[in-house]
């Protein structure tokens, strides 16, 4: 299966465009891409990338394998929230120039679910959408 890699540029420098992604990662997730819905709330927390829902339910989208700050996460991501099926992605922030960074994100391991094909169809719509949300975030147009 190949890999699914996304780039945006957005118009911030590389500390503010890593801090941007993971730590306000709540004001920009779209709600249509989380399992609660409104009211959600997305957060980096500890080792893993959670959801909490209005209610305080909660679940697990990611364990954060490596965070090197200003540079790069690689995150375990739980295809439907299931440890059985780990995936790979990793972001990647590269300074552009003074006032800008390319964001590339690339999710890879697909074999590695039950319905690879139809797994990989569907992150080809996910990631697209939500860096897009990302970019608006901070600033792209």
């Amino acid at each position: 299966m190949p890999d699914i890699v996304v780039e945006r540029s957005v118009p911030r420098e590389l500390h503010e465009a890593f801090n941007g992604f993971t730590e306000y990662v709540h004001l920009w997730w779209p709600e249509e891409h989380t399992q609660f819905g409104e009211g959600t709330h997305p957060e980096f927390e500890s080792d893993a990338l959670t959801e909490t829902g209005p209610a305080g339910e909660s679940a697990v989208w990611a364990t954060v394998a490596k965070r090197v700050q200003d540079s790069q996460l690689l995150l375990g991501w739980m295809v439907r929230h299931s440890p059985q099926t780990p995936t790979s992605v990793q972001i990647s922030f590269t300074s552009a120039d003074a006032t800008s960074t390319i964001v590339t994100l690339t999710h890879s391991g697909f074999n590695m679910v039950a319905d690879p094909v139809k797994t990989q169809d569907e992150f080809s719509v996910f990631w697209p959408q939500v860096l897009d949300r990302y970019a608006r975030f901070m600033g792209a147009r």
